[in-house]
């Protein structure tokens, strides 16, 4: 059932059994886990279920340290939250990124990758993924059905693997917008927002969550366990707002709530003049109904040896002029409604075709060579080898694990937004491991491409500030509730508890204790499915206790 908390009574009492903070990945995730389940579930969204302006504004931020995009360019405060702007590449974490790593301080998961591979193939299929297979050797086949070929490059350079979720599944609002309709015990409100987690006057039990709209009205949830899945900069915004009972806010006893923000910093860093072309790496590929995209990475025996942490290399195609243009009008002709396009200006499929240029100029530049973009599509659509005859030159765009950073954080401003909560301050912070990681990484490439006579790269990374201007973070907040067994290096325990608090939880990528290589939202979405198990049991034994201490004060 979706309900728009405006129609309520204002200091209305929602009562529920769960009781789970955003309507994103890992809320939606989270509900629909419980839909026939024994338990009422509410579902608090702080949107509706289309961009609005005033909703989206909540998100504005003041940025310190590393310059950053403005944060209300890389989410969606409504129904699907950012999967509203997801590209959908989807990938699991690599075995390394779980383990401790001498080299990278605060590495390792409390959880190994074994305990997550389960996980993994049921968020496949919450993302309509058909396949488990992420190896190369998976897809080399069909692959070269389709006469893509991988570079005979030595076994420490690795072809990552990516899937791309269908159209169907990528927007979560919209794809499962009608289950949540139709659960008789879930229960979403709309244009909820959540502005306090109470407690117990000890603060080891939340008791419920104070609940606002932007028109003023106030209401009220009590729940058995309340989770917070708002995403990577949200979720401790909340818990330092949450600060009634304890001055610094939830779960930071010892400081940690907001801290060890990361990202994955990307960066143009140089281009490569490729003997022949190699087509697997420059596009998307599809091989039946699944489509495909690759990367170059290093082995995990080379990270050991290097000392550095993990990453991926794009080739991105320099193409002509009246190809760039196409592409434009292209985009220009499949861009999303005006609302969301004006709201969302860096963001969208086809970011890579925008340009300075207007439609009528790249009009202009495909009449002049229609015969060209003919036998182009002709190709296309005929042409087995068309993928295999790209452009030569390209530029390599590195996308590279964050370590860990004490002081890349999360804190509160001074400035309140329109619901009275304090907006966020973000400083975000490299550490000299995640350059180094990416300056050696394409010293490695370049060497490996000259010495297999492959192609020749130019390297245009160096320790000038002037050549990191350009890095930018590829909009995966993770890492601000981190994960550990241990309260003194960690926000929540090993299933997403806030630590010293009974019944709040955390999902969501801001429980990564590292960010690893592969974009956030599959282990994101992994790790809500394994909360909901926890819950479930979790509930069922509580449920059982309750039961045996009725029948002993019976007899």
């Amino acid at each position: 059932m979706l309900i728009d908390i405006q129609e309520l009574s204002e200091n209305t009492l929602i009562e529920s059994d769960i009781c789970i903070v955003g309507g994103g990945a890992a809320g939606i995730t989270l509900a629909r886990e419980f839909i026939d389940q024994p338990y009422q579930v509410c579902l608090l969204e702080s949107g509706g279920l289309d961009f609005e302006e005033a909703t989206q504004s909540l998100y504005e931020a003041e940025h310190i340290g590393v310059p950053f995009q403005p944060l209300g360019e890389s989410r969606a405060r409504y129904l699907g939250g950012s999967t509203n702007l997801w590209g959908g590449w989807s990938r699991p974490f690599d075995d390394i990124d779980f383990e401790d790593r001498p080299w990278m301080p605060y590495s390792g998961w409390p959880i190994p990758k074994a305990e997550l591979n389960p996980y993994y193939q049921r968020a496949r299929k919450v993302c309509g993924l058909g396949s488990d297979k992420y190896d190369f050797a998976d897809w080399e086949d069909a692959f070269k059905e389709l006469q893509l070929h991988r570079l005979p490059l030595p076994e420490q350079i690795e072809t990552y693997i990516w899937q791309i979720v269908p159209p169907t599944h990528l927007r979560f609002g919209q794809a499962y917008r009608a289950e949540l309709e139709q659960a008789s015990n879930i229960k979403t409100y709309l244009h909820a927002n959540v502005v306090e987690v109470e407690t117990n006057e000890v603060a080891k039990t939340a008791t419920r969550l104070r609940v606002a709209t932007l028109e003023g009205k106030k209401f009220w949830v009590s729940a058995k366990a309340f989770i917070l899945a708002v995403g990577g900069i949200e979720n401790p915004r909340l818990l330092l707002a949450s600060n009634q009972v304890q001055s610094n806010g939830l779960g930071n006893q010892h400081d940690l709530v907001g801290r060890f923000f990361m990202e994955h910093p990307h960066l143009p860093s140089g281009k490569i003049l490729l003997s022949n072309p190699a087509a697997l790496y420059t596009q998307n590929i599809r091989v039946g109904e699944t489509f495909l995209a690759t990367g170059l990475g290093l082995s995990q025996k080379v990270q050991e040896q290097e000392q550095i942490l993990n990453f991926s290399a794009r080739l991105i195609p320099q193409l002509p002029d009246w190809v760039k243009a196409f592409n434009n009008l292209k985009y220009r002709l499949r861009q999303q409604p005006k609302t969301v396009h004006e709201a969302f200006p860096t963001i969208g499929e086809g970011q890579r075709y925008r340009s300075d240029t207007s439609a009528l100029e790249d009009l202009s530049k495909v009449i002049a060579n229609l015969d060209r973009v003919a036998a182009r599509a002709y190709a296309k659509l005929f042409d087995k080898s068309f993928h295999s005859r790209q452009s030569n030159l390209c530029q390599t765009h590195l996308i590279g694990e964050q370590a860990p950073n004490p002081d890349s954080r999360i804190k509160l401003s001074a400035e309140r937004d329109k619901l009275g909560i304090n907006r966020v301050q973000l400083d975000w912070r490299l550490s000299p491991i995640d350059k180094y990681t990416m300056q050696r990484s394409q010293q490695i490439l370049a060497e490996e491409f000259a010495h297999s006579g492959l192609g020749q790269v130019q390297n245009e990374l160096n320790d000038d500030d002037t050549f990191w201007q350009p890095v930018r973070g590829s909009y995966h907040h993770m890492g601000t509730t981190r994960m550990s067994t241990n309260p003194k290096q960690g926000v929540v325990n090993e299933n997403c508890r806030v630590h010293g608090i009974s019944n709040l939880y955390v999902a969501g990528s801001s429980v990564f204790p590292t960010s690893g290589l592969s974009n956030p939202t599959l282990t994101l979405i992994a790790l809500a499915v394994r909360l909901a198990d926890h819950l479930k049991e979790t509930m069922a034994n509580q449920s059982t206790t309750v039961k045996a201490e009725d029948l002993q004060t019976a007899g």
